[in-house]
């Protein structure tokens, strides 16, 4: 028996939904409470397939079987606003057929190894349902002795989980790329500084001898990136930030790729690729058809990355004020 989980997509919608209505229909029957998931279709999975959640499919044996999805921001309950290494459980559903075997249980831990910066996880759930109280303690989830009491609906017992354990960044094989908001260009920055700090220390630069090296700019440049309409994308693992891309139109049909990042202790799982080729994506729906890039051009492991995914390398420059050459490569899209 396999479990495995993956990011929903909007496809699965449908088929998920049917299984939450399958799984919440005994407890909706017991207590005819308005807010049920059994009486939602499928736009209740599509309005959370946005960054302030993460919605996950759970597979057995690569069949659909359940879902389960996180809350990120916000309010998990009324008077409970969530901190930033806080993730809410908001529910876990399991088709009836397969309940009862520890599937949920293995897709809890499943998803938390995703979850880059968790501090706390928080659940709540229907206090007479033990068969949910024990999935939840065999997930390391304790009582918090807290209730929340609504109208018309069960009382719910409210769980924590304490992150105790260091975090390993080899788990995390379901990274998310969304546009950069304002207010996430100081974390971006520092995905910049810590990614471009080993080209720095490889080829000695240093803010005496290359001060307008990647790994030296300030926030201004990223500022003022995003004010001139820049494509400015973030690899997110939970909320965490891994890695860095951004995308500017240099001519009708070409852009110019800038400060492709990934954090050191994230390298060699494909992330890379990953904003790669959304960059690719985001350059044909924008009517692109070349995309550029300029590069150091003794960083020989780098440059034969980018041949390797499809770039030509066009030529070389030597500037005055820079301590390297500069390489430049392009490809269609």
């Amino acid at each position: 028996m396999s479990i495995s989980i993956k990011i929903t997509n909007t496809s699965e919608a449908e088929e998920l939904s049917q299984i939450q209505k399958a799984a919440f229909k005994p407890l909706y029957e017991k207590f005819h409470d308005a807010g049920n998931p059994f009486l939602r279709g499928s736009e209740d999975i599509l309005r959370r397939l946005n960054k302030s959640y993460r919605h996950f499919t759970i597979l057995l044996d690569g069949k659909i079987i359940g879902g389960i999805f996180y809350r990120l921001c916000g309010k998990r309950v009324p008077g409970y606003e969530m901190g930033g290494g806080d993730y809410y459980l908001q529910r876990v559903y399991i088709h009836p057929d397969y309940q009862n075997k520890g599937i949920a249980r293995e897709a809890i831990l499943l998803c938390e190894k995703e979850f880059a910066d968790a501090k706390f996880y928080y659940v709540d759930f229907p206090e007479v349902m033990e068969k949910n109280r024990k999935c939840y303690q065999s997930a390391g989830y304790c009582d918090t002795g807290e209730r929340i009491i609504m109208e018309g609906a069960p009382a719910l017992a409210m769980f924590k989980k304490a992150v105790s354990e260091t975090f390993d960044p080899a788990g995390v094989s379901l990274p998310m790329i969304y546009e950069v908001e304002q207010n996430e260009l100081q974390e971006c920055l520092d995905v910049i500084h810590q990614s471009f700090r080993t080209v720095a220390d490889q080829f000695g630069l240093t803010k005496e001898n290359c001060p307008k090296h990647t790994s030296f700019i300030p926030l201004s440049f990223l500022q003022t990136q995003k004010n001139w309409g820049w494509n400015m994308y973030a690899l997110y693992a939970g909320k965490k930030i891994i890695g860095y891309m951004s995308l500017s139109k240099e001519s009708d049909d070409a852009f110019e790729l800038h400060n492709l990042a990934v954090l050191p202790e994230y390298r060699h799982n494909g992330f890379g690729k990953l904003l790669l080729d959304h960059a690719k994506d985001v350059v044909k729906a924008l009517g692109g058809n070349v995309i550029k890039i300029g590069i150091i051009e003794e960083s020989t492991v780098l440059k034969n990355w980018y041949i390797a995914n499809g770039f030509v390398h066009t030529e070389t420059k030597k500037f005055d004020h820079l301590p390297f050459t500069s390489g430049y490569l392009e490809r269609s899209v």
